[in-house]
């Protein structure tokens, strides 16, 4: 479905807004594609058309966003009564007349620019390291505070859980709040909650607490994006920046590993007051660094913009996420017949549907999600391939790590070294984006690549017989490059590529379901990694099991490579004119 272009009226300099529908002050370009579509005049509930905002703004062609795909149902709105809507809510507030919109991030030095990437790309880091670091640590946690062999899961679900099911939320808040307000609450709290973790000896407040520093880290991953947005306009830029930004979570899935390794030989304890010291003078820094940002429905007031976060919506979703997580988390531990795994998935997939239709009818403007987006081009192929890749690392990691060490008797320090080289290739490949941008723009025929370089990598794990001796150098170690390599480059551009697919009103709302998708593969990866035990004597010992998980996960990605060149069109996706995000 080709993208439309929109013209300014010639009359109020009001152009409609397609990429505003669901709601929000956009200040992105007109979206243009290779195939040009006479664009259908819409009015949406946004209220950012106002006559009344464009005469106030002398850059008012640069002010103006549209997205793709224009549908017959947005051309019937009421154009009169839509805007009313939001009249309405800005005489309430006597904010009448809204005022211009100022992107306070792209006029920055780039010396300060950069130390805010920095601080942006170290919240990533830290908020991707709760996960990976923790598949080292479940051991050692579990002994120090008494946790029983079948709870477990929770030192790493409770985190995982709480992580996953409020990204949307949090990207709502990142979209109708000051992203710069929502990423320091965010940071640093982590950092408060982070030191009073390494505290605890109770493992209920253990897990509890756990599940709060996930509700804190989640608020600072769609902040980041909106504002990484705003800060560099220039697509190309902006591209690579995000890409970046990207390479710090994918980096952080391996670099970690060997973190905790190091700690470990102390005390678990220290990792997380470590993480605490690294995040204290970066949150001052971001602090003091970081102008006042505005958010995208600014002139809104607080009532308006409390019906936009669609919290039934929110709280739907969260319950149908908790269930699903909850039903594949225990599967692994008491089987996939009983009714602790049937019922959650079962409700999680009805709550799934509730919630697709509650999203529908909800009126335009206040929807959690764009009421267009699976409209969007190439959605479909997008979020396929990006449901792999976490499935893909998270299996790699956890069973290797976990074998190394109960298996193979390696230390924990040891393990991470012998599982390095994927962290030193996911830094080259992360870094070789920036100067081969076509890596990550050009994915039609480069993601098909990158899922067979991760297949490659899958068999290379599978015939390892475990990597003890020899066979480490022969499979594992050629394995964790080759895998790696393709996995970096399906994260980053997937991740960049969502990210992009969504109007800037929803930046936050993108880069939160992005997420979403790669968090939910992951979990249903493991889930199927432990069951897959079972097809061996089930026994960690024996390799039958982790071989067939990798076969799994290998053709799962490799099917994803494939649907992905046969699906995806990349003159369908939109071109931008002008810079992404309008001073």
């Amino acid at each position: 479905m080709a993208a439309a272009t929109t013209a300014p009226n010639a009359q109020s300099g009001v152009s409609p807004l397609p990429g505003t529908a669901e709601g929000g002050f956009s200040r992105s370009p007109t979206f243009v594609s290779e195939e040009d579509v006479s664009p259908s005049p819409r009015a949406d509930d946004a209220g950012a058309t106002l006559t009344d905002l464009n005469a106030t703004n002398p850059n008012k062609e640069k002010a103006l966003s549209t997205h793709t795909t224009p549908t017959s149902e947005d051309e019937h709105l009421p154009a009169q009564s839509t805007m009313g809507k939001v009249e309405a809510e800005l005489e309430k507030s006597g904010k009448a007349h809204p005022h211009h919109h100022q992107n306070a991030l792209s006029s920055l030095s780039p010396k300060r620019k950069g130390v805010l990437l920095l601080c942006f790309c170290l919240s990533m880091f830290i908020d991707a390291a709760g996960v990976s670091a923790t598949f080292l640590m479940t051991a050692p946690i579990a002994e120090d505070l008494g946790v029983k062999t079948g709870d477990q899961a929770w030192i790493l679900g409770t985190y995982s859980l709480a992580f996953a099911a409020t990204l949307l939320f949090a990207g709502r808040l990142a979209d109708l709040y000051p992203p710069h307000r929502v990423y320091t609450i965010g940071f640093i709290g982590i950092a408060i909650f982070y030191l009073i973790i390494s505290f605890m000896t109770n493992q209920y407040a253990f897990f509890v607490l756990r599940a709060i520093s996930g509700l804190l880290a989640v608020l600072t991953i769609p902040s980041s994006i909106n504002m990484i947005i705003q800060m560099y306009p220039d697509p190309a830029e902006q591209a690579k920046k995000l890409a970046l930004f990207g390479m710090a979570g994918a980096l952080a899935n391996t670099i970690a590993l060997v973190l905790a390794g190091i700690f470990l030989l102390a005390n678990w304890r220290w990792y997380f007051r470590f993480i605490t010291i690294i995040i204290a003078p970066f949150a001052v820094l971001a602090w003091f660094m970081m102008p006042r940002t505005e958010a995208v429905a600014e002139d809104l007031p607080g009532a308006a913009k409390l019906k936009r976060m669609d919290l039934g919506g929110v709280f739907i979703l969260i319950a149908c996420l908790v269930l699903f997580i909850l039903g594949f988390t225990q599967a692994a531990v008491d089987g996939w017949n009983t009714a602790i795994f049937i019922a959650p998935l079962v409700i999680s997939i009805v709550l799934l549907g509730v919630f697709l239709v509650w999203e529908r009818f909800m009126p335009r403007g206040y929807s959690l999600l764009p009421h267009d987006m699976w409209r969007y081009p190439n959605i479909f192929p997008l979020i396929l391939q990006a449901s792999a890749i976490f499935m893909w690392f998270a299996c790699a990691q956890l069973r290797i790590a976990t074998y190394f060490q109960e298996a193979l008797h390696n230390s924990a320090i040891l393990t991470a070294v012998k599982l390095l080289p994927m962290g030193i290739t996911a830094l080259f490949v992360g870094t070789s984006t920036q100067a081969l941008p076509w890596l990550i723009t050009k994915p039609r025929f480069v993601q098909p690549v990158a899922s067979a370089l991760c297949f490659a990598g899958s068999m290379l794990f599978a015939f390892s017989k475990g990597g003890s001796g020899k066979d480490y150098w022969r499979f594992m170690f050629p394995g964790q490059i080759i895998g790696t390599a393709g996995g970096m480059i399906i994260f980053i551009g997937m991740n960049t590529s969502i990210i992009q697919a969504f109007p800037l009103e929803f930046a936050g709302v993108g880069g939160s379901f992005a997420n979403i998708i790669f968090q939910v593969g992951g979990v249903i990866g493991i889930s199927v990694q432990a069951g897959l035990i079972n097809t061996g004597n089930g026994t960690i010992e024996d390799w039958t099991g982790s071989k067939n998980s990798y076969f799994f996960t290998g053709a799962y990605i490799l099917f994803t490579g494939l649907v992905f060149v046969a699906w995806y069109r990349q003159h369908k996706m939109p071109k931008y004119d002008g810079p992404v995000v309008a001073a």
